[in-house]
C-alpha cells in the first residue's frame, strides 16, 4: 500500500540541525537492529538489504532511531541514486517491516504504480494509477465501495477496457450540475430521467433515433394457416360499437394507465392486418361475383 507523506515547514526545521551536523556513512542492512551498530544518521550503500523491494545497486537512507539502542525502532526514508522515487518506513521492531512509497509531483503529474502516467494531450495536473496488467481505484465509506478499474483481461463479467462503477450492492449515478442524470440499480436497471428505473431501460423523456430493432417472437403469420377464423366485418362492427376499441387491442385508458410494449404492440397491429387483409380479399371475391352475375348476357327468344 502507498500513502501521501506530507512533510510540514516546521518539522523540516527542526530535522536541519540534524542534516547539517551528519555525515554520510556505509550502510548496507536497513534492518540493522541498534545493539548490533545500528545508528541514526545518512547511509549510503551499493549492496542494499532490507530495502524497498528490488533495490540493488546505490541507494540513499536516512534513518532515525529509538534513543534505546538495543531495540529496533526507527523511522526511515531510502531512495535509489538513479530516480526520483521516495520511500518510508517505521520499522517497529522488524528488519523486514514493508515500505511504503511516497506519492510525489514530478511536473505536474503524480502516480500510483509502475511509472509515470500517459499524459499525452499535456494536462496541467494528473494523478495515474499504473500497473502491468490490472488496475483499480477506489473510494469508499462504511458501505459503499465504488472505482475505476482498468484490466487487461476483463473482470466483474465486463470484456477487457476500462470498468466504473460500484463494488459493494449499491446504485452507481452520473451527475451533471449537481443534478442526477443517469442511475444504473444494483439489479442492473437502467433509469435516465429517473432514479428508480424498474425496466432494464426507463427514460423519463424523449428519444431519438435514426432506427430502433425490436426482436419478436410468434409473429402473427398463422394468422394464413388454413382454419384459421378471421370473423366476419358484421361481427367486427358489432364488438367496436360496443368497446370502442379493435378486438384484442387495449383501451385508451389501458394504455394511458400501462403505456404499451412495442414489441406486443407491433405483432397485435400486424394480425389486425392480415385479419383485415384477409376479409379484404373475401370481400372481393364477392365483388367480383357480383359484378360477373350484373353483367351476364341475357338470351333473346
Amino acid at each position: 500500500m502507498k500513502y501521501i507523506i506530507k512533510l510540514s515547514a516546521l518539522q523540516l526545521f527542526f530535522l536541519v540541525p540534524f542534516i547539517t551536523t551528519a555525515q554520510t556513512q556505509t550502510r548496507n542492512d536497513a534492518g540493522l537492529q541498534g545493539d548490533a551498530g545500528a545508528v541514526s544518521g545518512f547511509f549510503e550503500t551499493v549492496a542494499p538489504v532490507n530495502y524497498p523491494a528490488g533495490a540493488s545497486t546505490w541507494w540513499h537512507l536516512l534513518d532515525v532511531r529509538h534513543s534505546n539502542s538495543n531495540n529496533n525502532y526507527a523511522m526511515q526514508f531510502a531512495g535509489s541514486f538513479f530516480d526520483q522515487e521516495l520511500y518510508f518506513r517505521k520499522t517497529n521492531g522488524n528488519p523486514s517491516q514493508p515500505w511504503s512509497k511516497v506519492l510525489t509531483e514530478t511536473n505536474g503529474v503524480v502516480s500510483v504504480g509502475t511509472g509515470i502516467p500517459e499524459n499525452h494531450d499535456g494536462w496541467e495536473k494528473v494523478f495515474g494509477v499504473k500497473a502491468n496488467a490490472h488496475a483499480k481505484f477506489i473510494v469508499e465509506t462504511n458501505n459503499v465501495i465504488s472505482g475505476i478499474w482498468s484490466h487487461n483481461l476483463g473482470y466483474y463479467g465486463a470484456p477487457a477496457g476500462g470498468i466504473t462503477g460500484t463494488y459493494s450492492n449499491h446504485p452507481f449515478s452520473i451527475v451533471t450540475g449537481a443534478t442526477t442524470r443517469l442511475t444504473v440499480s444494483n439489479n442492473g436497471n437502467v433509469g435516465i430521467g429517473t432514479i428508480y428505473p424498474a425496466e432494464k431501460l426507463s427514460v423519463n423523456g424523449n428519444i431519438r433515433a435514426k432506427e430502433i430493432k425490436v426482436e419478436a417472437a410468434n409473429w402473427p403469420d398463422y394468422v394464413f394457416e388454413e382454419g384459421y377464423d378471421v370473423g366476419t366485418l358484421q361481427k367486427l362492427e358489432g364488438y367496436i360499437k360496443a368497446n370502442k376499441h379493435l378486438p384484442g387491442m387495449p383501451s385508451a385508458k389501458e394504455v394511458e394507465a400501462n403505456g404499451i410494449e412495442v414489441s406486443e404492440m407491433l405483432k397485435l397491429q400486424q394480425k389486425k392486418i392480415e385479419e383485415l387483409t384477409l376479409q379484404l380479399i373475401e370481400l372481393n371475391k364477392k365483388v367480383l361475383t357480383l359484378q360477373q352475375t350484373h353483367h351476364k348476357p341475357t338470351k333473346h327468344k
